[in-house]
């Protein structure tokens, strides 16, 4: 049963080959938006298979000791971070997807310079999970929620369905167009919501600015999986550090990848570089080798 009211305006749909421009349009003017046949389903399938061992071995549900956590995850939710540790698919072909950047580029480069990665976590529901409580991404960096709608972008979240998502499956519910509201304080409610449906190899792209919340998954026996990749500009701290992947896996990866998980600086206008080391590029100080090639 869907719980949206007749008022709540529509999410709206672009395939991918629209463009950079198109898509982050429509991200500004309703805070999300899905974009239609953004991974293959070649792609679609080598995630799922490399990272079902690793998921495998999980138990279902947030950190028993915190209550926040616990309700915010779900009981029967699985998250898995650390992905450019475990999928090749992920380091290689989402960390330097063509759209993806130019996406960034034009929701954090024109105030921040350069962007990076704030979090990313392979995520499977499972039958009976409870809705999660609304929220704005963005609620992890507080003075962007009190700056309200005209502040610069935070957070921008690549949410890559893995399966199907529905509303019965709990497909992520949405206000489109809370990034506009005045007072970043109120969250609305779930009747004004709407389920983000779409298809495996699908995204839904959204805001740190825009309401929303895992939903409910009605089903008997579907698990809905989901790939998040959080973008941030370079000047905020990733929620997420990359620092455990292995030195040769890192320089297996090309320097943009290299420099999504924090292991090279960034370089935001009018200044020496952030991240650096004695005031020289990171990767380089290091010694860090990469792998030019996107196919590596």
């Amino acid at each position: 049963m869907t719980i949206s009211n007749n008022l709540t305006p529509k999410l709206r749909h672009i395939p991918a080959l629209a463009g950079a421009d198109a898509i982050y349009e429509i991200i500004q003017e309703d805070g999300g938006v899905i974009v239609e046949g953004l991974l293959s389903t070649t792609q679609v399938k080598a995630l799922n298979d490399e990272i079902e061992p690793y998921l495998s071995k999980l138990k279902a549900g947030g950190r028993k000791a915190d209550d926040f956590q616990e309700n915010f995850l779900g009981a029967n939710m699985k998250r898995l971070g650390h992905l450019a540790y475990i999928s090749p698919t992920f380091r290689h072909d989402i960390l330097n997807h063509e759209l993806i950047h130019q996406v960034c580029e034009r929701a954090f480069c024109k105030d921040a310079g350069d962007y990076w990665m704030n979090s990313n976590a392979f995520l499977e529901t499972g039958p009976g999970n409870q809705a999660q409580v609304l929220h704005r991404d963005q609620v992890i960096f507080p003075v962007f929620n009190k700056m309200g709608p005209p502040a610069p972008e935070a957070l921008l979240n690549f949410f890559f369905a893995m399966t199907d998502f529905t509303d019965e499956n709990g497909a992520t519910r949405v206000i489109p167009k809370s990034n506009q509201w005045p007072d970043y304080n109120k969250l609305g409610s779930p009747e004004q919501t709407v389920p983000a449906e779409m298809k495996a190899g699908d995204a839904f792209l959204f805001s740190g600015k825009l309401v929303h919340g895992g939903g409910h998954n009605r089903s008997q026996d579907y698990y809905r999986r989901a790939l998040s990749l959080c973008m941030q500009p370079c000047y905020l701290t990733p929620q997420e550090s990359s620092i455990n992947i292995p030195r040769d896996i890192l320089e297996s990866m090309t320097p943009l990848a290299q420099k999504m998980v924090a292991w090279r600086s960034v370089y935001p206008p009018m200044t020496g570089g952030l991240w650096t080391l004695d005031m020289n590029e990171l990767g380089g100080k290091l010694g860090l080798r990469s792998n030019v090639s996107l196919n590596a």
